[in-house]
């Protein structure tokens, strides 16, 4: 997280703000096709790890795998087709980028593209290592990654070349040596990825079934969030593609944290669904949000605190907004993580059209509404303020579908769940929010109130988010890691 974001901060300086903001929209309208890798691993992994938990034999794994596979290279060559055409002329006549900067936005998108069709490809192989909970492999494809990015930043300073082109190759090269490091890797570890070429036409029905809904749904999340990128460069210019870039850079490498838990959360919630065992998958759910959203709230507590000193620190140059922006992002990033067991359980069950089409509704208004307010001239951090809006609503309803469907039990979710959140967070915030009206600004204030706010709102997340088993475990856990350090 630390490298991610000093990282950041080297690339912006080295670029430049035009050429950050220019490499943040184009790669941008490219990933707006990612969303496909991550549908189709969605889909893959649902399949493989509800398999599992029912024995996991080896004849349907491989059903699963190679079904999966025609799918991910059938969806490749279209969007391949669809880049090079319609994508290539909305970057050459509809982005807004400096002429003397379109040859260098072109090797952007080709670099982009391939690097696309590589995480689309890999992505049943990431499937297969999530579903078996071979978690391990993160930690060492992390440090591979952090190594990666220092090598880049460090090259990135000494070369004389086009800056921007270098940094979208090496960005390409690394996706190339994890990708088939995560192949080679399946291919020995996991029979089941041996890819044979065989058109099991009932199972890539039931895939394209289930991953009908999860791809409608990944278009309307892509538009709602890669549109307001595009929104932003078409009404206000790509200095505000940058500040929001910074924003999501921030977001992500906190994101990152809380990310492995999720990873290693999914399999569990299906495993349990697929074997009948509600009672474990309840309490897994509620016990995997807090958890999930207190990793988020532990280390973005601070940031959100002090914004504009962490900005001002790890950059010499701070786009305007960039400060509104990172904090509005990293609050939806938050309460999003309030949905995550919810919506891993109904894809194991199957039946998700009802829980989908809230989201698909959700995300045009959350389109729509920002249009709307950028039409009428309001400032560009109020379609960061669209989705906080919705939220609250989007969940009630997402909660009564589940109710209505799997006897879900909202009260008991809030109960043990959200009512412990919302203490935590209250708590965490209260005591600086009331000191900041008594003291001025200054280094070593903000410093202190850094160091502070991560003590404090560890202290409450123990004490008050945890319950006492869960409390004893952590204690046990952390006696056993320093007694392991000596």
């Amino acid at each position: 997280m630390g490298v991610a974001l000093f990282t950041s901060r080297i690339v912006l300086q080295t670029l430049g703000v035009t050429d950050y903001g220019v490499n943040n929209v184009v790669a941008g309208v490219v990933s707006m096709f990612g969303f496909l890798s991550n549908t189709l691993m969605v889909i893959t992994q649902r399949f493989i790890t509800v398999e599992l938990g029912k024995g996991g034999e080896l004849s349907n794994l491989q059903r699963i795998f190679s079904s999966s596979m025609i799918l991910h290279i059938a969806v490749g060559i279209f969007i391949f087709i669809i880049a090079e055409t319609i994508g290539l002329w909305f970057l050459n006549n509809k982005l807004v980028i400096p002429a003397e900067r379109m040859i260098a936005a072109n090797w952007v998108f080709q670099f982009a593209v391939f690097g696309f069709l590589l995480s689309l490809f890999n992505a049943p192989h990431m499937a297969l290592i999530i579903s078996h909970e071979d978690m391990h492999i993160y930690g060492y494809m992390g440090i591979f990654d952090v190594a990666m990015r220092l090598l880049t930043v460090y090259i990135l300073l000494i070369i004389n070349s086009d800056k921007l082109i270098f940094y979208s190759f090496f960005t390409f090269f690394v996706s190339l040596i994890v990708s088939l490091f995560y192949i080679l890797y399946c291919r020995r570890k996991y029979p089941e990825s041996h890819f044979t070429i065989c058109f099991d036409k009932s199972m890539i029905k039931e895939l394209s079934g289930f991953g009908g809904y999860v791809f409608i749904a990944s278009i309307f999340l892509v538009l709602s969030n890669h549109g307001i990128n595009i929104m932003l460069n078409l009404f206000f210019g790509p200095v505000l593609n940058a500040a929001r870039g910074i924003a999501v850079s921030v977001n992500s490498a906190i994101v990152s944290f809380s990310n492995s838990f999720k990873q290693a959360l999914n399999p569990q919630l299906m495993k349990s669904y697929a074997q009948n065992n509600p009672e474990y998958m309840w309490s897994l759910s509620e016990r995997g949000t807090r958890i999930m959203y207190f990793l988020f709230l532990f280390l973005s507590a601070p940031i959100l605190l002090e914004t504009d000193f962490i900005l001002n620190i790890w950059l010499t140059i701070v786009p305007e907004y960039t400060s509104i922006f990172t904090k509005l992002i990293i609050i939806n990033a938050l309460i999003n993580t309030l949905l995550h067991t919810i919506a891993a359980i109904n894809n194991a069950t199957g039946n998700i059209r009802n829980y989908y089409c809230i989201g698909y509704i959700t995300s045009i208004l959350t389109l729509l509404l920002s249009y709307l307010l950028c039409k009428a001239g309001y400032k560009p951090q109020y379609v960061f303020v669209v989705p906080l809006l919705l939220f609250p609503l989007c969940m009630t309803t997402l909660c009564m579908v589940m109710k209505k469907q799997m006897n879900f039990s909202i009260k008991y979710f809030a109960r043990k769940a959200l009512f412990p959140i919302l203490l935590v967070t209250l708590i965490s915030f209260f005591p600086f929010i009331i000191v900041n009206n008594f003291y001025d600004k200054s280094f070593y204030y903000s410093l202190l109130i850094i160091c502070i706010s991560l003590l404090w709102t560890g202290i409450i997340i123990v004490f008050v988010g945890l319950n006492k088993n869960e409390r004893e475990k952590l204690i046990i856990l952390i006696k056993r890691k320093i007694g392991f350090a000596i």
